[in-house]
């Protein structure tokens, strides 16, 4: 009896806390459907921000070690051809709903947003934005956006973040960082709301440690534009917007705490059943439940295996942790991580 009551209370403890974190995974999402077909996501009501096409739905699911909203779901794959130019740039905004209110900005405290994200070799060469917080209702009023740029052949990467400004030499931008692109990254977009005007704190983590708390963190960029301040009663939306950037985008939670949005708190009690425990491993052979399709990713989310499984593939991988895949011929999709030795 002890036993069942003590797990009764650690299911409470985790509905709980998993209350106090908005979470969009793309889970249920039809696979090549319109994101804003999905979920309460709509296009921006701004005009010139609901040219060319919705994103769309993928199957690729995005990991990143130790981030509590790593290895769920599906993503949201934003197109690089859609704004490229402003006459196609495109806005899909999603209102933030946290304990059934909308999350609003409140004098000394934080709103943080982590993401995982994948920038795709066909994104634009100099900086586009493709996530921001939203404040407006019927047209757009953004105050925190994030950047990406890809260079040396399409293979290295930066990112970038300001409050408003979309200009060259306004928003800080981050160290390059060499082979970036096709590899899964972990964002976090904090929004700190400051007693007075005009003087609202917008910050990006990148790849953070998602063991260790926010003052520990090494990889920071604030935004140093002046720009006006949402207000105590602003709804807070998040937007995914397509100006030129091609990406998966997964994973994404929003709340008012470092350790509940990045860690999950107990949520990782709800969430352990939805992992998977039928892919395992020995040697180098990678066992799953039947026949299906099997990609292999290393721990970073790159991709470096697919092949066809007979419910033993043989590898040749490298001694390491990786990140497994399986849909069988039911397009049933798990995953679950495996060590080859």
């Amino acid at each position: 009896m002890k036993g069942k009551f003590l797990l009764l209370v650690l299911c409470i403890a985790a509905t709980t806390v998993n209350a106090q974190v908005f979470k969009e995974y793309f889970t249920n999402a039809p696979t090549g459907g319109d994101l804003e077909s999905y979920g309460n996501w709509y296009v921006s009501a701004k005009s010139s921000e609901a040219y060319g096409v919705s994103p769309k739905i993928s199957e690729e699911v995005l990991f990143y070690t130790g981030y509590a909203g790593s290895n769920f779901g599906k993503s949201a794959l934003l197109d690089s051809l859609v704004g490229k130019e402003s006459s196609t740039q495109r806005i899909s905004t999603k209102v933030v709903i946290i304990d059934n209110d909308t999350l609003r900005p409140v004098v000394g405290k934080k709103m943080y947003a982590a993401f995982m994200v994948r920038i795709l070799p066909n994104s634009y060469t100099s900086f586009r934005d493709f996530f921001t917080w939203e404040g407006s209702t019927s047209s757009s009023f953004t105050r925190g956006r994030v950047f990406a740029k890809v260079s040396n052949a399409n293979a290295d990467l930066q990112f970038a973040v300001s409050k408003n400004s979309a200009s060259s030499g306004v928003y800080v931008e981050s160290e390059v960082m060499p082979g970036g692109v096709n590899v899964n990254h972990l964002l976090v977009l904090v929004y700190e709301a400051v007693d007075g005007d005009a003087n609202d704190i917008i910050t990006l983590y990148i790849n953070p440690d998602p063991t260790k708390s926010e003052a520990e963190q090494t990889v920071v960029l604030k935004a140093t534009d002046t720009q006006s301040d949402y207000s105590s009663g602003t709804e807070i939306k998040i937007n995914l917007r397509q100006r030129g950037v091609g990406a998966y985008v997964g994973g994404i939670r929003v709340g008012t705490s470092w350790d509940l949005v990045l860690k999950g708190g107990a949520t990782k009690v709800t969430d352990i059943a939805k992992r998977n425990s039928t892919i395992s491993s020995y040697g180098k052979t990678i066992v799953t439940n039947g026949i299906g399709d099997v990609d292999v990713y290393d721990i970073t989310g790159k991709k470096i295996l697919s092949a066809v499984s007979d419910g033993r593939l043989q590898t040749s991988l490298k001694s390491g942790l990786y990140i497994v895949r399986f849909k069988d011929t039911k397009n049933n999709i798990v995953s679950g991580k495996v060590s080859i030795q």
